[in-house]
């Protein structure tokens, strides 16, 4: 953290970990496709636990030594069953939430099994008013997948509202292969989510003109709550 620090980065944000540590996919699970300026990744949460990483950031806090906003990622341990999933979160949830400036609940990797039905409404509901409870004076923050039909995207918007979650994280990697050069797309086949140039219009779906859409943009041009965009970063010039 303190080398990121260095570089100039205005935060960080730290994972996604999981309440069980868990070694990822196997190898390789990461290729890069240089003419379509994309990534795709299978890495699948490989993390050492919430509990490690919790004791490397206290120790950062009391010496002093981290700068900048720190934001800690949570998804679900692979080896929880999916309707065991909020108990799962909450064990990160309480691990972290005194540590980090924001908790951002993830719920859009497409490389966890079944972790993107998590994002349908009633899961989702359960979830968020969950961790939004545990982490207290914590924001939470929701990371979304770019795949969602218009309507899904509305259901996720008004939950999220109802819930309290104080940003958006638009968006996670896609499943769609759209946009892949030609000469890579034999490549880009393989399974993972894709990132990059590709993923820029599916992620400015969720700026489309559907009423929670629009509320949302309202919202976040009023302060009332914050949006990031996520889709990969190649320049650091705006696009």
């Amino acid at each position: 953290m303190p080398a990121w620090q260095a570089l100039g980065f205005g935060h960080l944000e730290l994972g996604t970990v999981t309440a069980i540590p868990q070694p990822g996919n196997p190898k390789p699970r990461m290729a890069r496709l240089p003419h379509s300026e994309a990534l795709i990744n299978r890495m699948g949460f490989n993390n050492q636990g919430t509990h490690a990483l919790a004791q490397r950031l206290m120790k950062l806090r009391d010496r002093g030594e981290i700068t900048v906003p720190i934001g800690v990622s949570l998804g679900k341990s692979k080896v929880t069953p999916v309707d065991e999933a909020v108990a799962d979160y909450l064990v990160s949830a309480r691990a972290v939430a005194g540590l980090a400036d924001y908790l951002a609940v993830n719920v859009s990797s497409p490389n966890t099994p079944d972790l993107r039905s998590l994002q349908d409404a009633k899961p989702l509901r359960e979830l968020l008013q969950a961790v939004v409870a545990e982490a207290k004076s914590t924001p939470v923050w929701l990371k979304v997948a770019p795949d969602l039909t218009f309507g899904a995207i509305d259901d996720v918007l008004e939950v999220a509202s109802e819930a309290g979650v104080a940003a958006i994280i638009a968006t996670n990697t896609t499943l769609s292969r759209s946009g892949v050069a030609a000469e890579e797309a034999a490549t880009a086949q393989q399974p993972g989510g894709l990132s990059g140039a590709p993923c820029i219009p599916e992620a400015l779906r969720w700026c489309a003109t559907s009423p929670n859409t629009l509320t949302f943009r309202r919202s976040v041009s009023a302060g009332l709550v914050t949006g990031m965009g996520l889709s990969g970063s190649s320049t650091r010039e705006p696009r």
